[in-house]
């Protein structure tokens, strides 16, 4: 097709009709002229077969005619019989052979006009057509001119062959006329074809003409259409085309005419500048309210350079650059985005824009409209806002700083007042002495817990408030938090429980007394506002987060409940649902407030479901990391398949602790009642697997709990150590434990730890009824705690007996090594608190054993802290020590005081027991050395008042910052404020004071709070005598 589109072009044929035209012709010519071969082909092969059959019938009869002549020998017979046929001229030759193909006769003539006559005879045969088929009587031979045929002469057997050679005049004629009629027929056909088609196609090609004019002429058509009737259908499908294009062309040009007209209209009426720039960065567009806002007519901006324009000098290159990224990239990250700016007006002053802009595409080119706000209205009342909101957070912070100042100052005398009433109700009082003291406490436990609140909403508003990230047992601290509230519960004949699922980790890392505060705040108000029933605290996992778990806390009682429109107010500050409930329970409101804001910033939130005459239940999420689990003790391993009964009816309980004993890996046995526990005793013993621990409640639904224990030594022997774990302690319970052998007795809700150590020592306690068995309170477990285990590496027998005797008196156990290797023996048989590590020792040095113990903990045992001990006190021994893997350092001779400070710091031990030389001593030196401090200022007086001034008005709020610490325990903000009351005093050569403050800051690095309200005290006598010795008492 494409050849055939050449060839028109190529004969200047352009046009529809004349290429059609040209393709009719072509493809007309082309069938007749194979039609014509076809045919005259055919007729040639018609005649000629027509021809070669005369021949052979000529043969045949010739043959036969001359068998009797040939078989006498006859050739003259032959001659003359061939020599009288009448073939009008068509026989050229007449050869009449023997059997091997000699000539015997040969007759020929030059071409039809002449007679046939004799030829000399060949001497030699000629090639017979087919020697090897006997029978044959035949045979032809075709050429272009000639016709030959071979006859044998002979009935059965050939007696000799007659060739004969007919010329085929007829066949080559016939096929020149049938070429030339068929060329004259053909001639004819096309020229009436092509006249033919060019005829039809005639009106089609019109029609097409004048749609094509039509098209061409659409854009100015105005919305008329084309009239033309055809019969072709594709025409007229196209004439529809045309007309409904030509509505539509004429439909959008009305819009686009109409939209423009409404733009240009809302571009003249915008308050905003709009402003179009062209590929190269000139202004196209400039509204009046650009020229407005920048001063500058259309007719001047127009064909600017935007950038001079609009921004100033120092602006003009950086906008540039921009401009050309808008222009050029094909996604700029710029375009719809908001973009504050400075701009400039043509009288130079500049002013902050908003601007906003959009690519706009036509013609191949990118247009950037740019439509800018001037914002100097707003940007000022930003700053005014501003202004006042850090004004507004300056006198909040003032007004919380003022708050937490004098909540401190109110705290200090009401601690006092609580702990010497607590004493005097000790002591011989009669009842209305006591019933007035009773009323002072309670009175002053009120206050207390006000004046927390409102100091902890203060630090809240001040933003002072600090989370601890250290790890803690869940349970432990759900435990404390019940206990705090049992006494509560119990007076109010309240039930008050708590439980934790089973797939709740214990071991978590975050802020366990803000999560106590929590407990506390939701427990108590549980109580508070429940008259009977019951208060239960539940924990269970929450929702899958990315990163750390998810715990929900729920905290359900069977009190007054809140009515639903007032749900959502209990969470504001100094709101309560019913301001009845503050007259009639008593609170200030912000105890859910405080406990919104500190669940908020653990990653959770505080809700309330609560249906008023039925009850509430608060509920609330927060985020913690999962903590280490800790390989077992030595201990622990030994309690590993330990059989152990539970009695105890609450199920929650139940399912707690035997949850707890399977993670120790012991073996409990639930029990609900007396009778399953005696059954469960006989069992056991008949099996010959008798239980080594039974933990009993004080209240079961069918005994007593004592009365179950005192039954437990007939039921079974030996008999196993009983543990008793009592809802509520009551007078002569201890006495009834010593008297029925009784193991341990433990109060509801109780600490992991409580139950691991208690179980621990009970089933090593002598007998039951041996006389010297102690009984496990959670005071002595308390008083257990305080216990180190520690060896002592020395091979010095004095520094043995030195650091033994100061160790004894402390209350710790201690293991001597005589050197590093015996040491590691030690090690290896049994786990210690806290190695102590001479670093000089025969057979094996303090730093060899030091590096074998940490590569047995890399390898999985349980890390122990190793102190250095060493007599050089040089300079670089602690980083020696340090960089060997000990934790701690301590220099020869050993004080008291340093390893008592020692183990604190790195034993994790609590309050230590009294040692032969207390901190407390007071240290010597004066109060303020005025001579020394007149010598650092150059003997300047007026320097001296006035930074004595300065000092004077700056200590109350430092003293005020170390008394929030230590009140509210927080060992980070004790150490910093510290600091920097000992920076104050320090200038003043105030060394007594310096070393208060020093002790408190140490005190806070450590982390070791127990001591720190006495130190507070002796830091304020301290200060109080400086101030005298400034001669300004506060």
């Amino acid at each position: 097709m494409r050849g055939l589109q050449h060839l028109a072009g190529r004969l200047g044929l352009h046009a529809l009709g004349q290429q059609l035209t040209l393709l009719f012709a072509l493809l007309l010519t082309v069938s007749i002229g194979a039609y014509s071969g076809y045919v005259g082909y055919e007729q040639t092969n018609y005649v000629e077969r027509l021809e070669r059959r005369h021949a052979d019938e000529i043969a045949r009869h010739l043959a036969a005619a001359l068998e009797p002549h040939l078989a006498s020998g006859n050739n003259t017979g032959i001659t003359a019989h061939l020599l009288g046929l009448s073939d009008e001229g068509r026989i050229l030759r007449i050869t009449v052979t023997d059997r091997q193909g000699y000539p015997q006769v040969d007759l020929s003539r030059a071409d039809s006009t002449r007679p046939l006559a004799p030829i000399a005879l060949s001497a030699t045969p000629l090639p017979l057509p087919d020697q090897s088929r006997k029978a044959a009587s035949s045979a032809t031979q075709s050429g272009l001119e000639t016709l030959v045929s071979w006859t044998g002469i002979g009935e059965r057997a050939p007696m000799g062959w007659l060739r004969t050679e007919v010329q085929p005049a007829a066949a080559t004629t016939n096929l020149a006329h049938i070429l030339e009629d068929s060329a004259f027929a053909g001639l004819l056909t096309l020229l009436l074809g092509t006249a033919a088609i060019r005829i039809f196609l005639r009106p089609p090609l019109r029609s097409l003409e004048r749609a094509t004019a039509f098209a061409e002429s659409l854009e100015g058509s105005q919305g008329s259409t084309l009239n033309e009737p055809s019969s072709v259908v594709e025409i007229r499908k196209l004439v529809d085309a045309l007309n409904w294009t030509s509505i539509r062309l004429f439909d959008g040009q009305s819009a686009l005419a109409a939209s423009e007209s409404r733009n240009r209209a809302v571009a003249e009426a915008a308050l905003d500048s709009i402003i179009t720039v062209d590929q190269q960065g000139f202004i196209l567009e400039f509204n009046p309210a650009a020229e407005r806002t920048f001063g500058l007519s259309r007719a001047d901006a127009l064909h600017q350079p935007v950038t001079q324009v609009l921004f100033p000098e120092r602006l003009r290159a950086d906008h540039q650059a921009k401009l050309q990224e808008l222009l050029t990239s094909p996604e700029p990250d710029t375009l719809g985005r908001r973009i504050e700016t400075i701009a400039v007006r043509r009288n130079g002053d500049e002013f902050p824009v908003e601007m906003a802009l959009v690519a706009l595409e036509g013609e191949g080119h990118r247009f950037i409209s740019a439509y800018l706000r001037d914002i100097s209205e707003r940007k000022e009342a930003e700053r005014i806002m501003r202004e006042a909101k850090e004004s507004a957070e300056a006198n909040s912070r003032s007004k919380s700083d003022f708050l937490a100042n004098m909540s401190h100052e109110i705290r200090t005398p009401m601690n006092a007042i609580l702990g010497m009433t607590d004493l005097a109700l000790e002591t011989r009082l009669d009842e209305e002495q006591k019933e007035y003291l009773t009323l002072v406490k309670t009175s002053a436990d009120s206050l207390l817990n006000i004046i927390n609140d409102i100091l902890d909403f203060s630090k809240i508003e001040a933003g002072k408030l600090d989370f601890e990230h250290i790890d803690f047992s869940l349970r432990d601290c759900v435990a404390l938090s019940v206990r705090t509230l049992q006494q509560r519960a119990a007076e109010k004949d309240l039930a008050l429980s708590v439980t934790v699922a089973p797939d709740v980790p214990d071991s978590l890392i975050g802020d366990p007394h803000r999560l106590r505060q929590i407990l506390i705040n939701l427990l108590s108000n549980g109580i508070k506002f429940t008259s009977r029933g019951s208060v239960r605290l539940s924990v269970t996992n929450g929702a899958p987060c990315s990163q750390g778990m998810e715990l929900r806390f729920e905290v359900t009682d069977t009190g007054v409940g809140i009515p639903h429109d007032k749900q959502g107010l209990i969470f504001e500050a100094f709101s309560q649902a019913d301001t009845s409930t503050t007259r009639r329970y008593g609170g200030t409101g912000l105890g859910l407030t405080i406990c919104a804001r500190l669940v908020q910033a653990m990653g959770g939130q505080l809700g309330v479901t609560s249906t008023p005459g039925e009850g509430s239940t608060f509920h609330f999420t927060a985020r913690f990391e999962q903590g280490q689990t800790l390989a077992p003790t030595e201990e622990e391993t030994q309690l590993e398949g330990l059989p152990v009964l539970i009695v105890v009816d609450n199920p929650a309980d139940r399912a707690m602790l035997t949850e707890l004993l399977t993670q120790w890996r012991m073996a409990p046995v639930p029990a609900i009642d007396a009778y399953q526990c005696r059954r469960a005793l006989g069992e056991a013993a008949a099996a010959g697997k008798p239980y080594q621990a039974v933990i009993i409640g004080t209240q079961l639904p069918d005994a007593e709990g004592f009365e179950l224990a005192a039954a437990i030594p007939h039921l079974t022997h030996p008999a196993p150590s009983v543990i008793m774990l009592a809802g509520e302690g009551r007078r002569g319970d201890g006495a009834r434990c010593r008297e029925l052998g009784i193991s341990a007795y433990l109060p509801m809700p109780i600490e992991a730890s409580d139950l691991l150590n208690a179980i621990l020592l009970s089933v090593d306690l002598p007998e039951a009824s041996s006389p010297d068995r102690p009984l496990i309170t959670r005071h002595t477990l308390r008083e257990q705690r305080r216990q180190l285990k520690i060896l002592l590496a020395e091979d010095n027998v004095v520094n043995q007996t030195l650091a033994t005797r100061l160790l004894e008196k402390l209350g710790h156990q201690v293991e001597v090594a005589n050197n590093g290797q015996e040491a590691l023996d030690l090690h290896a048989q049994g786990h210690f608190d806290v190695i102590l590590m001479d670093v000089q020792m025969p057979v094996m040095g303090g730093f060899d054993a030091t590096a074998a113990i940490r590569a047995r903990e890399a390898a999985g045992a349980p890390v122990t802290p190793i102190i250095a001990m060493t007599a050089h006190a040089m300079k670089g021994d602690r980083e020696r020590c340090l960089e060997a893997g000990m934790d701690g350092y301590l220099s020869k001779p050993v004080h008291a005081p340093d390893l008592v400070e020692v183990l604190i710091h790195h034993a994790g031990l609590g309050d230590p027991a009294p040692t032969p030389e207390p901190e407390s001593a007071p240290p010597s030196g004066p109060v303020f050395d005025r001579e020394k401090v007149l010598a650092n200022l150059g003997d300047d007086e007026d320097l001296l008042a006035q930074l004595l001034d300065m000092y004077c008005e700056d200590e109350p709020r430092m003293l005020a910052n170390v008394e929030a610490a230590v009140t509210e325990g927080d060992a980070e903000a004790l150490h910093s404020s510290a600091h920097a009351l000992k920076g104050a005093v320090s200038n003043f050569c105030a060394t007594r004071a310096q070393a208060k403050a020093q002790q408190l800051e140490r005190a806070g690095r450590e982390r070791n709070m127990s001591n720190t309200p006495a130190l507070l005290d002796e830091l304020r006598a301290e200060l109080t005598a400086l101030r005298q010795a400034f001669g300004r008492e506060a």
